[in-house]
C-alpha cells in the first residue's frame, strides 16, 4: 500500500474502527471512483460501517483485500497463522500454475483478502475471457473468516465491473476447507477444478498462538487419511484438500513454510501427495516475503507423464532459476540444496548410529534446569559447564569467552549445581549425569556442522545441543567426520529449510546419527589427528590451518569431489 493509505488505516484502526470497516471505505471509494453505486445491487461490504476513505488514498481492487489483511491485528494474524501475500507474487505464481492447468475453475481454499483469486482473473482476462464469465463462473473460494469473504467478494465485484455490478454468486463461501473441502460448495464444478492455488495459513505447531490439540490433530489425519505427526503445520494438510478437490490433468500450487521441505512429521504428506501426483516446479521465496522473516516455498503438482526435469523460481521476484533433475520420490531439501549451490555428495559408508548415540534434551531438559543453573562464582558445590549453542565454534569452546543469552538471561559461565540438582530433581539429574560422558557436542543454526569435542565428559548440553556419546578413542574420529565438507553437504541435503535462516543447519538428533562413516581409514584417521589439533590451537592462524587440513583430509576420505570442500571452506566461520 501507498504510505498515505497505510498511515490513514493505522490512524482508523486507532480510532476504534475495524479491519472490515477499513477495508469497506476502500472498495467504497474504488467504486465511486469507477462511478458504480454504493448503495445498491453491489456487494455486501459495500454497505459495511460509514468511515470514509480520503481521495488522496489509493484504492484499486486489489487494494481492498490488502488493507484488510494488513489491519488485522498482529495477535489475530499470529494466531490464525495469516501472512499477506505481496500482489507481484500472487501474481507470478498464479501465472505459473495456471500456464500449466487446462482451462477451467479455480479454486483457493483459504481465499483471505482474495489476491490469487484476483491474479486468476487477470491470467484469465488475457486470455480473452469476458470479466464477468470470469467472475461468475470460473473464480471459486473458501474461508473460515466472514469477513475475508465479504472482502473477497468485493475485490472481484470491482475488479469485474463496469457500468453495473458483477457479482460471483455462490462461489464464495464461509466454511473451514480442512474439514469440507470441496463439499463446502452446494454445487461445485462437475470433475473438480482446474487449478488450486493460494496462501493457506501457516500454524507451526511449537509455538502456542497456533498450536491444534491432539483431538484436531486426529481429526485432521482421520479426514484426510494420513499418519502426519503431531508438528505437521496445518498448511500442509491444505495440500491434500487441494489433490482432492481437483480435475483429472489439474494443476495445485499452495504456499508452504520452507520448512514443510524437510519437517519429519509432515513427511506423510509429502510421499502421499507424490503418490497421487507429480512435483513438476518449486519456487523458494526465501526471506521478507512475509512479515516476522518467514521463510516460504511453493510446490508445484501436476498429473505429468515420466520424471520431467523440476522447474525452479526464486525469491520476491519469482525468478526462473535452472530446471533439476530429480526423480519421484527423492528427498525435497536436494531442491533447496540444488537453488542454494550446495555440492551434490553420494556417501554410502556406515552410519555415524553404528560407533556412537546422539541425543538432545527436550523442553523438559531445557526448562528443568533453569532453577538449578548460577553463574560459577556463585556455585558453592560440585559443579559442571553449561554449553549453549552460541558457545560452540568448530573445535573451540567459548564458555567463559563472552556472555551468552539462556533462558531469557545473560551469562558469561553458566554452570550447573550438580548436587542442588540431584536433591532437587533426581530424574533430571540422571540425564544430565549420562551426559557426562566422552562426546562432541554439534551446534544448531550453523552454516557448516560445527562441533565441540568433549573427551573427559565435563560439558552439559543445552537444549538444543546434540550431544553425540562415544567411547574416548572415538571422540576425535567422529568429531572428523562430522566436521567434513562431505557431512556438511549430505546435511544440507536433507535438513534445509528447517532452521530459522534458509542458509544454515538445524539437524535432529536422529538426522546426526544418519550421517555416514567414511570409509577410507587412513585418511580419516589424518583427519581425526587435525580435528585434535584445532581443538587445542591458541591461534586464529593455527586453528584457520587445522581446518583446513582437516577438510582436505576428509576430503579425500570420503572420496568427494575438491568443489565440495571449496563450498565449506567458504562458509567456515572467522575465529572469535
Amino acid at each position: 500500500m501507498d504510505p498515505a493509505t497505510t498511515l490513514w488505516a493505522q490512524k482508523s484502526l486507532r480510532d476504534g474502527f475495524s479491519p472490515l470497516d477499513v477495508a469497506a471505505a476502500v472498495a467504497r471509494r474504488a467504486a465511486h471512483q469507477v462511478g458504480l453505486p454504493v448503495n445498491t445491487f453491489g456487494p455486501e461490504l459495500i454497505s459495511c460501517g460509514d468511515l470514509d476513505a480520503p481521495e488522496e488514498c489509493e484504492c484499486g481492487p486489489e487494494l481492498v483485500g490488502a488493507v484488510y489483511e494488513q489491519s488485522l491485528d498482529s495477535s489475530t494474524r499470529r494466531n490464525s497463522g495469516v501472512h499477506y501475500t505481496p500482489v507481484a507474487v500472487a501474481q507470478r505464481l498464479t501465472d505459473i500454475a495456471l500456464g500449466k492447468a487446462p482451462q477451467g475453475p479455480v479454486c483457493d481454499p483459504a481465499v483471505g483478502g482474495g489476491s490469487f483469486l484476483l491474479a486468476a482473473a487477470n491470467f484469465f482476462r488475457q486470455l480473452g475471457i469476458p470479466p464477468s464469465t470470469i467472475v461468475e463462473e470460473l473464480l471459486w473460494g473458501i474461508d473460515v473468516d466472514p469477513g475475508a469473504i465479504l472482502v473477497s467478494e468485493a475485490v472481484l465485484a470491482l475488479w469485474a465491473s463496469d457500468d453495473h455490478w458483477v457479482l460471483p454468486e455462490g462461489h464464495l463461501v464461509v466454511a473451514d476447507s480442512l474439514q469440507e473441502g470441496i463439499s463446502a460448495f452446494q454445487s461445485p464444478p462437475d470433475g473438480g477444478f482446474a487449478a488450486v492455488i493460494g496462501n493457506p495459513p501457516f500454524q507451526n505447531q511449537l509455538q502456542e498462538q497456533t498450536v491444534r490439540t491432539l483431538d484436531d490433530t486426529n481429526n485432521l489425519r482421520e479426514r484426510w487419511d494420513t499418519s502426519a505427526g503431531p508438528y505437521a503445520d496445518s498448511a500442509g494438510f491444505f495440500l491434500l484438500v487441494g489433490v482432492s478437490m481437483l480435475a483429472e490433468k489439474g494443476v495445485l500450487l499452495m504456499i508452504q513454510p520452507q520448512s514443510f521441505l524437510s519437517a519429519s512429521d509432515s513427511s506423510p504428506i509429502r510421499e502421499e501427495l507424490e503418490e497421487k501426483m507429480d512435483l513438476v516446479g518449486m519456487w523458494l521465496g526465501r526471506a521478507n516475503i512475509f512479515e516476522a522473516g518467514v521463510h516460504v516455498c511453493a510446490p508445484v503438482f501436476a498429473f505429468a507423464k515420466g520424471e520431467p526435469k523440476l522447474e525452479l523460481w526464486e525469491g520476491r521476484g519469482v525468478k526462473v532459476r535452472d530446471s533439476v533433475e530429480r526423480h519421484k520420490g527423492a528427498s525435497w531439501t536436494e531442491i533447496f540444496s540444488a537453488v542454494s549451490g550446495v555440492p551434490s555428495v553420494d556417501l554410502r559408508g556406515p552410519e555415524l548410529g553404528k560407533i556412537c548415540s546422539a541425543t538432545a534434551g527436550f523442553r523438559d531438559q531445557f526448562y528443568g534446569l533453569k532453577e538449578y543453573v548460577s553463574e560459577k562464582h556463585l556455585c558453592k558445590g560440585e559443579w559442571a559447564p553449561l554449553i549453549t549453542v552460541g558457545m560452540i565454534d568448530p573445535f573451540r569452546n567459548r564458555w567463559g569467552k563472552g556472555t551468552f543469552r539462556y533462558a531469557n538471561h545473560s551469562w558469561a559461565e553458566p554452570v550447573v549445581d550438580l548436587l542442588a540438582l540431584k536433591e532437587g530433581n533426581p530424574e533430571l539429574f540422571n540425564w544430565v549425569k549420562d551426559r557426562l560422558r566422552p562426546k562432541v557436542l554439534v551446534a544448531t543454526q550453523t552454516k557448516v556442522l560445527e562441533v565441540l569435542p568433549d573427551p573427559e565428559g565435563r560439558l552439559v548440553p543445552s537444549t538444543p545441543v546434540i550431544s553425540v556419546e562415544c567411547d574416548q578413542e572415538n571422540v576425535w574420529l567422529v568429531a572428523a567426520a562430522l566436521s567434513s565438507p562431505a557431512a556438511s553437504a549430505r546435511a544440507f541435503a536433507r535438513a534445509a529449510g528447517a532452521a530459522m535462516s534458509s542458509d544454515t543447519l538445524k539437524l535432529s538428533a536422529t538426522q546426526v546419527a544418519e550421517i555416514p562413516l567414511p570409509e577410507n581409514t587412513l585418511e580419516w584417521e589424518n583427519g581425526a589427528k587435525h580435528a585434535k589439533q584445532a581443538y587445542l590451537a591458541n591461534s586464529a592462524s593455527s586453528w584457520a590451518t587445522c581446518l583446513q587440513e582437516l577438510g582436505r583430509q576428509m576430503t579425500k576420505a570420503y572420496e568427494v569431489d575438491n568443489d565440495v570442500f571449496e563450498w565449506w571452506s567458504g562458509r567456515l566461520p572467522a575465529w572469535r
